[in-house]
């Protein structure tokens, strides 16, 4: 990573991931003024114009978002570039094959948390009324198991996929593994200390926002209420999206790195060991 090796000196350790996950922020200010008035802009469309199957067009759109975003974070932490249009520094080819591998962990993630849905609830995915709906909580909590265990593995074995796309070594599915098997311990405590972490206090913050303000989210017909307390939380719930993918982006770039420095040390070393037996 160009702008991580700047930063820090020979025989210091690299910056913590909440300060790289910051400065990567605050260099693609751009990406994420486009990501966040994008996410607030679908999340006002779900108020103002509701509409049968919505959360699946949404479901959609969610995808392009998160895709672009991670595609922009992980070009400046390996090349440097920002901007809304940096990922046209990097080789086209490059770009489609880390949008395909982008778009198959991201259905990978999601597959077994909506097909559990859609046993319980008989729906692939839930829109913010249904989610409201008590009916639907123990639906809810399975599936979101379900999707942190599925995610996990994602994270851990596969992600490094990505970073790997744009660096254009052409490893596969068995290399990323490889680097998982390396990296494990790594990536699992950077996901405890850093993402989950930063949910459970956006959880927090919202959780104040809601009981502070004293506005119900849900009117009695069961839609989306727009007020002040429905704003800030849908404000600071786009904050902490943005800034959890910034911190599963330096994770993930980070995993590839050490992963593939374990691997062609354990390579090295069994070929001395092989020149020395001749």
């Amino acid at each position: 990573m160009v702008q991580e090796q700047a930063s820090a000196k020979p025989g210091q350790k690299q910056p913590g991931i909440w300060k790289t996950s910051f400065v990567a922020l605050s260099q693609c200010w751009a990406n994420v003024v486009v990501v966040a008035v994008s996410l607030i802009g679908l999340a006002l469309w779900q108020w103002a114009a509701p509409f049968s199957g919505q959360v699946y067009v949404i479901f959609v759109f969610g995808l392009v978002i998160s895709g672009y975003f991670a595609l922009s974070l992980f070009v400046w932490l390996q090349n440097g570039h920002a901007g809304v249009f940096a990922f046209r520094e990097i080789d086209r080819s490059r770009v489609r094959l880390f949008s395909g591998r982008y778009l198959a962990l991201q259905l990978l993630d999601t597959l077994p948390s909506s097909l559990g849905l859609f046993v319980l609830t008989g729906h692939f995915l839930l829109s913010p009324e249904d989610m409201a709906k008590v009916s639907n909580l123990s639906a809810i909590g399975i599936t979101s198991i379900i999707t942190f265990l599925v995610l996990w593995i994602v994270l851990v074995f596969f992600a490094t996929l990505l970073p790997a796309a744009l660096a254009g070594d052409g490893s596969g599915v068995g290399r990323a593994i490889a680097r998982g098997r390396k990296t494990v311990w790594y990536v699992t405590g950077r996901i405890l200390l850093g993402p989950l972490l930063m949910m459970f206090l956006g959880s927090m913050i919202v959780n104040l926002v809601q009981t502070a303000g004293g506005e119900p989210l849900i009117s009695g017909e069961g839609t989306l209420v727009l007020n002040t307390t429905s704003v800030i939380t849908m404000v600071v719930s786009s904050l902490q999206y943005v800034i959890v993918t910034a911190m599963i982006v330096v994770i993930v770039s980070r995993a590839y790195q050490r992963g593939e420095k374990r691997l062609t040390e354990e390579k090295n070393i069994a070929e001395n060991q092989s020149l020395a037996y001749e």
